[in-house]
């Protein structure tokens, strides 16, 4: 590799977004694939390079900060930071709710702070929301998310609940700090000629997707409430594919003008479900 080419992070890189980003985006730069799982990314990395892209990998726990040390280094050995697609994460049913909020919102923050001092003028971050994050649950919480790097952050988050932090509420609230987070960060990012985003994906069709499916017995009512159908479609309704296409554009030029906001990825839902009484299921 040489100095100063432009370096495309992208963490979760061994998960079905993750090397669908890789794909979407290899083609203008050296990709950093990061990712807890040492053997699956050595497979994607293979299968990628293999398809010509120039691949690296580095094994990265998000919430340990000497992981996000040696990220960060990596980036810099490489070549010149350009743009980040930040999938890594866990979904309800891969952890308890401290966890969750750990690696979902705590990761992305220690990730993005560690990154930021090599933007430069056309970087760009996209962040992995949520449409969960749409819900009302845990609102209340809301102005703690705003400083997920504090001490005792967590334990002021479940002293502020009502309930205990189970994991479905818990990874409402973590995406909504992403979301908040990518809003909240335009401006420092923007000083130095960046942007950040975040997407929340809908009904994604992905083995993380799939579990969900198969212990969230509400998403078959989303799936059939979801307005974009496709002809044969796969158990969910949207792909990794749709994802990376928007990364993909979200990360160029030609989104220049895009920060500081959150785009749905969703095939409608959201917007159908704040409707619901002009458009009811059939």
């Amino acid at each position: 590799m040489t100095a100063g080419q432009n370096v495309i992070v992208i963490t979760g890189g061994a998960g079905a977004m993750g090397v669908a980003c890789a794909r979407e985006l290899g083609a203008a730069g050296p990709v950093l694939l990061a990712d807890l799982n040492e053997s699956d990314l050595a497979i994607v990395a293979a299968d990628l390079i293999r398809a010509g892209y120039v691949v690296d990998t580095i094994v990265c726990d998000v919430t340990r900060q000497a992981d996000i040390d040696a990220l960060a280094a990596k980036v810099a050995a490489m070549g010149a930071f350009r743009s980040l697609v930040h999938t890594a994460g866990l979904s309800p049913t891969m952890a308890d709710g401290h966890r969750v909020l750990e690696v979902d919102l705590v990761g992305t923050a220690r990730v993005l702070a560690a990154l930021e001092p090599m933007v430069t003028t056309g970087c760009a971050a996209v962040c992995i929301g949520s449409i969960a994050a749409y819900s009302d649950a845990g609102s209340e919480v809301d102005p703690l998310l705003d400083d997920p790097l504090r001490p005792q952050f967590i334990e002021d988050v479940v002293g502020q609940l009502a309930t205990d932090l189970d994991p479905d509420t818990a990874y409402v609230l973590a995406k909504r700090g992403v979301m908040r987070m990518c809003e909240r960060l335009a401006l420092s990012w923007g000083t130095k000629g960046g942007r950040i985003v975040s997407i929340s994906p809908g009904l994604i069709d992905t083995p993380m997707g799939r579990k969900e499916l198969e212990q969230q017995e509400i998403m078959r009512l989303m799936i059939d409430f979801t307005p974009v159908k496709r002809p044969g479609m796969t158990p969910l309704p949207g792909r990794a594919g749709d994802i990376a296409a928007a990364a993909a554009f979200l990360c160029s030029d030609a989104a220049g003008f895009i920060s500081g906001c959150d785009i749905r990825i969703d095939g409608g839902l959201v917007g159908a479900g704040r409707h619901m009484t002009a458009a009811p299921i059939s």
